[in-house]
């Protein structure tokens, strides 16, 4: 067995001869010392293809997946919102999905732990009974997810680059390739066990040098797979490329004028091709060092003539098996050691030559790949991704004004090391002082890991939070978090209208740019009292005309009729600002069955009904019952009895106080619940939520 010592200290000779078009050494091939190094460094660092983005289409429908070794499960929720998982129960252990289907909760059948769609954990049979039980540090841990030509990849990696980003330069190009086939009939799924090394397989797939000879008889009478005809255009991360068809494909399709065939290649193991009858979705996944599995799914293009579907498909089937019958026969060749670096035709094999540079580089230095987190704790064998939440301090590295009465504070963790993801709409808790902790946006670029920033407006009504900020905290400053937390997701929807009053810009601002990076229509609206009190101008300017932007003192109010009349059917409306302007939201969305509203508030709306009556609580962990009175919180009545529970705005603004209800009628008083987990009955808001029945069971 090669010594990995050895090859680590021979990177620049390494580097240098595939520059100078030799091949990776023979022994990267079969070595298991290797291969545990590419489970770390490429398959849990890469985008990596999972599944179609048609098959999540509903609420709660999920799918399972491997990327390299690590299981991992990706679902939709009630908002539209895609997340993915690592496919473990944070107990003992064991999957808490399987296969693909439709859930409300992830449930582990081993002992019952629950878990809501993003990840947090909903509950544990015996939980009451446990001490210093953490649920918050205890969801499922995250991976990156994201959606391109209506197919879904994963990256366990939540510190990469977005999938935009991946593909650098290509973009252009892939426009070209029309690869829009995510909505075509499924074909089949076609396995293809190999016994040979991950990386054999995948090289194999990227060139045609070898067609001529070993496909005579499938793939190269349906394309032209000379040098000459077979184009290929390699990137960082991604390859390409093109082939005609022959004569006998032209007779197939009873037509002349066809597309061809075209593949991009997503390093390290995606592939998606397209011709004139079917797509294909592919991925190598690796089983060990001499073995792994190639698996293809295949999608029909509507009008194909079944009796050419199959003769085109058995085309590909044969193919593919050609393929596993001579990269099996290689791997023996790479075993032996006879020849320690095999030579490459850079001609035509320029595509393995991208391959091999791009692993190569993950290899020997790691950072090619983003940073990772250290290992928490010393039972840690490889780098953790992080918790979704966490309670942690973090330095103040810098205080900048934005606007007049307007701070941002860029928050990095005070040893170093990465952030816990977040998505755009959520918000953290500043721990300011022992009793004074606010709830404040998220508003820089959540694929940054290394810092949060949040804007903080210097109000004049403010409870404490925002004077405090604006007067007592400064650069090199440490403040406790906790967080992040989202109750005002960005769902998934045809169009997007963004409405922002003054300060409820912060959420709404990586909203846009996310819509913006994913490619869908969007719209700014943006009001304030001027133009000075308006913070984030400079970085919205680049979107052009999309943005709107309207100061009261010289444009007079949004005309809210005007841009909800001209929104597409489909749209979501993502609104943030003080009450009159999402009141007057709420009136015009009501009349306008084409949009949905989605709304975050700075302070919770006045009830028409006022109303209350007392009624008893009862603590379901340690049976206690206690009775709140009309003008007492549960919340107060809980802390009263020393009962443990976090809380912060005491408005119903934040979510921090949420709670399970295990029995009984909530009455609603918040703003963080939509209308149909309301309806569900099985959480609520303890701080201003009350009860309609005379009894409510909490998980307390």
């Amino acid at each position: 067995m090669t010594d990995m010592t050895e090859i680590d200290g021979d990177t620049e000779r390494i580097t240098d001869s595939l520059a100078a078009g030799w091949q990776l050494p023979a022994a990267m091939y079969s070595d298991p010392a290797v291969y545990e190094q590419e489970r770390e460094l490429i398959f849990r660092r890469a985008w990596q293809y999972v599944g179609r983005e048609k098959d999540l289409a509903e609420p709660g429908a999920y799918l399972t997946a491997q990327l390299g070794d690590l299981p991992i499960v990706v679902v939709r929720d009630r908002d539209g919102v895609l997340h993915g998982h690592v496919n473990v129960c944070r107990h003992r252990l064991h999957p808490v999905a399987e296969g693909t289907g439709c859930r409300q909760l992830f449930q582990c059948r081993y002992h019952g732990w629950t878990y809501t769609h993003d990840g947090s954990l909903r509950s544990a049979p015996g939980l009451r009974d446990e001490d210093a039980f953490d649920r918050q540090t205890l969801g499922l841990r995250p991976i990156q997810v994201e959606t391109f030509r209506g197919f879904v990849f994963a990256n366990p990696d939540v510190a990469a680059e977005p999938l935009a980003e991946y593909l650098g330069g290509a973009h252009a190009l892939v426009d070209e390739l029309n690869l829009d086939f995510a909505d075509w009939e499924h074909g089949g799924t076609y396995t293809y066990d190999i016994p040979a090394n991950w990386k054999l397989f995948t090289e194999n797939t990227l060139e045609c040098y070898h067609c001529p000879l070993v496909h005579q008889d499938t793939y190269a009478t349906a394309f032209h797979t000379t040098k000459a005809n077979y184009q290929c255009t390699e990137f960082d991360n991604v390859a390409v490329q093109v082939a005609p068809v022959t004569e006998l494909t032209e007779r197939l399709a009873a037509r002349g004028g066809l597309d061809g065939f075209r593949l991009l290649y997503l390093w390290p193991v995606s592939f998606l091709s397209v011709d004139d009858f079917v797509g294909m979705v592919a991925r190598t996944v690796p089983l060990g060092p001499h073995s792994s599995r190639f698996v293809v799914d295949a999608f029909v293009k509507p009008g194909t003539d079944p009796a050419v579907l199959e003769q085109w498909l058995d085309i590909y089937d044969r193919t593919f098996a050609e393929d596993k019958t001579v990269v099996a026969a290689q791997q023996a060749g790479y075993d032996c050691g006879a020849v320690p670096q095999g030579r490459l035709m850079t001609n035509c094999e320029s595509t393995i030559a991208m391959f091999q540079r791009r692993t190569w580089m993950a290899l020997a230095d790691p950072s090619i790949t983003g940073p990772r987190p250290a290992p928490a704790g010393p039972a840690a064998q490889s780098a953790p991704i992080p918790r979704e939440v966490v309670e942690a301090d973090v330095r103040v590295d810098a205080v900048t004004t934005e606007a007049d009465g307007v701070v941002s504070l860029t928050l990095v963790p005070v040893a170093g090391g990465v952030l816990p993801p977040w998505r755009p709409g959520a918000h953290i808790d500043l721990c300011l002082t022992g009793e004074l902790t606010r709830q404040y946006s998220l508003c820089g670029d959540p694929h940054t890991t290394d810092r949060w920033t949040v804007a903080v407006l210097d109000a004049p009504a403010s409870r404490g939070g925002s004077a405090y900020v604006h007067r007592q905290v400064a650069a090199g400053d440490t403040i406790r978090v906790r967080g992040p937390r989202n109750h005002f997701a960005l769902p998934d929807a045809a169009a997007y209208l963004f409405v922002a009053g003054g300060i409820g810009i912060t959420p709404i601002l990586p909203m846009v740019e996310e819509a913006e990076r994913n490619g869908r229509p969007w719209r700014l609206l943006y009001g304030g009292r001027s133009l000075s009190s308006m913070a984030f101008l400079d970085r919205l300017a680049r979107h052009g005309d999309k943005v709107q932007v309207h100061p009261q003192d010289t444009h007079g109010l949004l005309d809210l009729d005007g841009y909800l009349a001209a929104a597409a059917p489909g749209t979501a409306v993502m609104a943030c600002g003080p009450t009159p302007l999402l009141d007057a939201l709420d009136a015009v969305c009501a009349t306008n069955g084409r949009v949905t509203l989605h709304t975050e508030r700075f302070t919770a709306p006045t009830r028409s009904d006022s109303s209350v009556t007392a009624f008893d609580v009862v603590l379901a962990r340690t049976g206690v019952t206690l009775h709140v009175e009309e003008k007492q919180s549960i919340l107060d009545a809980a802390l009263g009895h020393g009962v443990p529970v976090l809380s912060s705005c005491r408005e119903g603004l934040c979510g921090t106080c949420e709670t399970p209800v295990l029995d009984g009628e909530p009455d609603h008083r918040d703003t963080v619940l939509t209308e149909d987990e309301r309806a569900r009955g099985d959480t609520m808001m303890i701080c201003v939520s009350r009860c309609t029945s005379d009894r409510l069971v909490l998980d307390l």
